[in-house]
């Protein structure tokens, strides 16, 4: 019900992200925004759950909700319980009103997701807003000014929807069935996988660009492999019969997280 491995790789991307922009293993912002993002991720995972109860069931998804283990209403009260609690540790680590605001704007995107937009073709609009606005609020903590921040943004969109279309690829054919019409249901066949490659190389490449003249040799060579793995999951994109769906994810997904790093880099100014 909270999806462990998506919600854990999500806080550590967070963590990463903070020493990046310079909150170092001894500073308590890092634990409290690990803290933060972890209870936002339950949050937004219990309630998917909740919501989708139903349409899991239809499906046959082994979920907890569906199987009878847990019932609906736990998964809301888990859902409410874990975003106050984010809203909690906000205020006591003393992040002040507009990281408080993040928060809720990150949370808020989440269940929009959940609740409006995982079944239509906008379903990609809440992780392109939510994803960078992660180490925006991040870089915002460590003490950058906002107008060194939009970079991220700029980059990160594309990197975003990138992961979002490979990550609902291979659920298509079950969402189709199920009668939900997510991005990649509408886009069909090549062109959910063309898609999510072009935007992987998009955000790749403006990453790339934006650190290749100023950055270190190692930051830019590392925008320069990012752009590599893009072009080479663009080219497999072609054959989507001869690269399976989950592997294709999770290429996406590393190729992705590869770009961010000099993306993020640039904003930190390092």
């Amino acid at each position: 019900m909270l999806h462990p491995i998506p919600s854990l790789l999500t806080t550590l991307a967070a963590a990463g992200f903070a020493l990046i922009f310079g909150i170092g293993l001894g500073d308590a912002r890092l634990w409290w925004i690990a803290a933060i993002m972890l209870l936002v991720q339950f949050s937004i995972s219990a309630l998917n759950d909740w919501a989708d109860a139903d349409l899991d069931r239809q499906a046959g998804r082994r979920r907890p909700i569906p199987l009878g283990l847990v019932p609906p209403s736990t998964a809301l009260i888990v859902a409410v319980v874990c975003a106050v609690g984010a809203f909690l540790l906000s205020t006591l680590a003393n992040f002040g009103t507009v990281a408080l605001l993040l928060v809720g704007i990150g949370l808020a995107c989440g269940w929009a997701y959940d609740l409006r937009f995982k079944g239509t073709p906008l379903s990609f609009l809440p992780f392109a807003i939510a994803f960078p606005l992660m180490p925006f609020w991040i870089g915002l903590l460590a003490g950058h000014p906002a107008s060194s921040l939009g970079v991220l943004f700029l980059g990160g969109s594309p990197l975003a929807t990138a992961i979002h279309l490979a990550d609902a690829i291979p659920d298509r054919e079950r969402d189709r069935a199920a009668g939900l019409r997510t991005l990649a249901v509408a886009l069909g066949t090549p062109r959910a996988e063309l898609a999510s490659a072009g935007l992987l190389l998009l955000g790749s490449l403006v990453s790339t660009v934006l650190v290749i003249r100023r950055s270190p040799s190692s930051i830019a060579a590392l925008g320069l492999t990012a752009v590599v793995a893009s072009g080479v999951v663009a080219g497999l994109s072609f054959r989507p019969n001869r690269v399976s769906p989950l592997l294709g994810k999770w290429i996406v997904i590393a190729a992705a997280a590869l770009a961010a790093v000099p993306l993020v880099a640039e904003a930190s100014g390092r």
